[in-house]
């Protein structure tokens, strides 16, 4: 009878450790379902990029310009270069640029300009304006024989004046070319022409002119751009 007593307090033991087991088993993996469910209901994730500062114009000069002038925009955040940013001027896009740093734009005011602002957008994002007057009277022309052969001949004649495979010395010789780059006048389009790049030193692979210098003043340059962008005339 006593052995009976013993063996039945055992077995009752030995079933109330196993309850218990399973209640700790049970629980264990209900907290570990709730961290999994939780994990995959709020993931960690990382925060989002930094959207870069917008476009922004402190000052225009000059602020009356005529179609054809060079406009010359000051700010911060406009790109080391220009890709696909824009740059509108009284309401129309500018498509001849002199050059295009973070801070500062070189444009020329382009035909069908008027009165109104400057703004810029680079990456989608728009600048502040700034007012612009735009005056009707297109720009004076720009004379080959009393202002750009003059400078050729006192800058540049040495060097490209019967040697070096392009002749300044006269109006034929400048338009010919010469035989290994082509034309360097584009007429119509000053910026682009390979004559104003090389003056500006901003052709690729060939050294800035006159070579070693002095080099042409920006005015002086302008001057040669906006000939060739009034069409390059004999004048």
């Amino acid at each position: 009878m006593q052995y009976q007593i013993t063996q039945h307090r055992k077995e009752r033991t030995t079933m109330v450790k196993k309850r218990d087991l399973s209640v700790h088993l049970v629980v264990a993996v209900l907290t570990l379902l709730a961290a999994c469910s939780d994990s995959g209901t709020n993931p960690q994730q990382d925060p989002p990029p930094a959207q870069a500062a917008a476009p922004a114009i402190t000052s225009i000069f000059p602020d009356s310009a005529r179609s054809g002038d060079i406009l010359t925009v000051q700010g911060n955040n406009f790109g080391d270069s220009r890709g696909t940013s824009t740059l509108r001027i009284g309401g129309t896009n500018v498509t001849e640029f002199i050059s295009w740093t973070n801070i500062q734009i070189r444009a020329r005011v382009p035909s069908g300009a008027a009165t109104g602002s400057v703004e810029i957008v680079v990456g989608g994002r728009a600048s502040n304006t700034i007012p612009v007057r735009i005056i009707s009277a297109a720009p004076a022309a720009v004379s080959f024989s009393t202002t750009i052969l003059p400078r050729f001949q006192s800058s540049c004649v040495g060097c490209h004046g019967g040697t070096n495979n392009l002749f300044l010395d006269s109006y034929a010789g400048l338009m010919a070319g010469t035989s290994r780059n082509g034309p360097v006048v584009t007429p119509g389009n000053g910026e682009g022409s390979l004559l104003v790049r090389v003056l500006r030193g901003t052709a690729v692979g060939i050294p800035r002119m006159p070579q070693g210098g002095p080099f042409l003043s920006s005015g002086e340059i302008d001057n040669i751009s906006l000939w060739i962008t009034q069409g390059a005339l004999n004048n």
